[in-house]
């Protein structure tokens, strides 16, 4: 049976239904719509074309091919706000009647009203903004406004809303907030600032006011948290830089405590944190802080451990090696230890420890010169003064008139505080007074 023969079957059977003028009227619609895909590709592409340019020309002739598309009202407005403010308010308004969702152009729209004084126009627009959006965006920008009007209560419920909408940089806001209310606490509070990186923000930018009470009630936070050791490092080598050992003390043993860091918590009489050099030295927090002197190189050894040093002989007349803060109990009479070894270091080498008071920087104790081939100890005994609570060792050198240079190998093996006895300071007498500290 053949093709022709198979449709007059088919036909006589009912299943072409179809009349001909149906079929002609589907073509009709469909050329059609196809007709109407094309004019509107082809309308969309000029226009954009036309806008990708950032003129007001181009964009202009871009409306003109796409009058119900928004997007170019707004960025028309955005290319003549600053020349032509009364004609970038009305593109905004025909930009937000075209698309009731862009919260960008409800934004522009309220500023340009608070700008012309229509103070009721601005809060209206900017509240739409907020309503259609719920990201950072307008919550920020409504704070913003509450903050110019001066109206507290409406500025901390939008600074809230803008703070738990994970701001890359929250900076401005905690800066916005410490205009209205210059404390730490009540910041926290009224924010709702618990969740760490947000936290982590916030003890940044408490550091940079200078509030050391306000930096420890945020860092304990982000403690309890459980949250990363880096951050909670920074807060303690800010604090001890600030003579606030004492509030980093907590935040550093809390650390240990929960095994963030990999040393035991701090307190008198065994408070020398890495005393035995088991491990390379953090230079954070009570760890020793070791410093980078052109010249100088240093290595840790095990088996025994050892931190070493190696003086090339280029080094500068005097600096600082590496320095510790360490806690001690006031008016006891304590002994600076310090077991190491060198070699083809010279006697009257110039390198010495000091203990000095934190608080004042007095000088309470020095060794002599390191210098010992076959390895030694040296000795610096002090009496914690009154009030004193932490003192900062420190590994120093300062070239001693007519000498050259100190070139060779130190290393040192134990640094410890005990307390003192006969037998570490013979006939030595132990003074709260001293020398000031030499400048490094």
């Amino acid at each position: 049976m053949n093709f022709a023969n198979t449709t007059k079957i088919l036909r006589k059977s009912g299943v072409f239904a179809l009349k001909r003028p149906g079929v002609l009227a589907i073509r009709t619609s469909c050329l059609a719509a196809l007709v109407l895909g094309v004019v509107w590709n082809v309308r969309f592409a000029v226009a954009d074309l036309a806008a990708r340019r950032n003129q007001p020309d181009r964009t202009r002739l871009a409306m003109r091919w796409m009058p119900l598309n928004g997007a170019y009202p707004a960025q028309l407005a955005g290319e003549i706000y600053a020349l032509d403010p009364p004609s970038a308010k009305s593109l905004l308004q025909r930009a937000v009647q075209l698309n009731r969702y862009d919260a960008s152009s409800w934004i522009q729209l309220g500023l340009l009203s608070e700008a012309g004084d229509d103070l009721p126009g601005a809060e209206k627009a900017l509240l739409q903004a907020g309503s259609v959006d719920a990201t950072f965006l307008p919550s920020w920008s409504l704070a913003n406004f509450y903050f110019r009007r001066e109206n507290p209560a409406r500025f901390w419920y939008w600074a809230q809303k803008a703070a738990q909408m994970d701001p890359g940089d929250a900076t401005p806001l905690f800066r916005l907030a410490w205009y209205v209310s210059p404390n730490g606490g009540e910041i926290a509070s009224r924010l709702q600032i618990k969740r760490p990186p947000l936290a982590g923000q916030f003890v940044n930018f408490l550091m940079a006011q200078g509030d050391a009470k306000a930096v420890t009630e945020a860092a304990s936070q982000l403690l309890t948290a459980n949250s990363e050791a880096q951050t909670l490092l920074g807060v303690c080598d800010w604090l001890i830089a600030n003579k606030r050992p004492d509030l980093a003390l907590p935040l550093w043993n809390g650390l240990a405590a929960r095994g963030q860091i990999s040393y035991a918590p701090l307190a008198p009489p065994d408070a020398v944190t890495n005393s035995r050099f088991g491990k390379s030295p953090i230079s954070q927090g009570f760890d020793w802080h070791l410093k980078t002197v052109e010249g100088v190189s240093s290595f840790l050894n095990d088996s025994p451990n050892a931190l070493g040093f190696e003086f090339s002989g280029d080094e500068p007349d005097g600096f600082l090696l590496m320095d510790q803060t360490t806690p001690v109990e006031e008016r006891k009479d304590y002994a600076l230890i310090v077991d190491y070894g060198t070699t083809g270091i010279a006697p009257g080498s110039g390198l010495e420890w000091s203990v000095t008071d934190d608080r004042s920087g007095a000088v309470l104790a020095r060794t002599g010169s390191l210098s010992a081939e076959q390895g030694g100890e040296a000795y610096a005994c002090f009496a914690a003064p009154d009030g004193a609570a932490f003192v900062r060792l420190s590994l120093l050198y300062q070239r001693q008139p007519g000498t050259v240079r100190v070139e060779g190998k130190l290393a040192l093996k134990e640094v410890r505080l005990t307390g003192a006895t006969p037998e570490h300071c013979p006939g030595q007498k132990i003074s709260t007074s001293g020398a000031d500290s030499p400048a490094f």
